[in-house]
C-alpha cells in the first residue's frame, strides 16, 4: 500500500474552471478540478501539458471567485495533471480551508 505524500488535506470534488497557459501565447486548456487543497489541485484533462508549464486558473467556490497562477508539477497523459498554486490569496486560502473542515 502506498503512502500519501501530500502535505495538505484534499477535497475530492468536481469543479468547473477556466484554465489557460500564461507563458508565450496564452491558450485555453479544457479541464476540471477533481482534487483541491490549499497548495494545489489535480486537473482532469485529456490533453496534458509538460511539467513546469505555468497556468492561470479561475473557479468559483461558494460564490467566491478564485483566481490563481499555478505550475504543472506532474502530468499523466490522457488522465490529468497536478498543479501547485503560486499566488493563492489569503481570502481564497481561507475559503478552501473552510470547505475542507466542513468536509470532515
Amino acid at each position: 500500500m502506498s503512502q500519501d505524500k501530500r502535505s495538505s488535506p484534499r477535497m475530492l470534488n468536481s469543479i468547473d474552471l477556466e484554465c489557460y497557459t500564461i507563458e508565450d501565447s496564452p491558450a485555453p486548456v479544457t479541464a476540471r478540478i477533481s482534487d483541491l487543497s490549499t497548495t494545489g489541485a489535480f486537473l482532469d484533462c485529456l490533453n496534458t501539458l509538460p511539467t513546469g508549464t505555468k497556468l492561470g486558473l479561475r473557479f468559483v467556490l461558494n460564490e467566491h471567485l478564485v483566481t490563481v497562477a499555478a505550475v504543472v508539477m506532474h502530468s499523466m497523459p490522457q488522465f490529468g495533471m497536478g498543479v501547485h498554486f503560486l499566488n493563492l490569496s489569503p481570502e481564497s486560502r481561507a475559503m478552501i480551508e473552510n470547505l475542507l473542515s466542513a468536509q470532515g
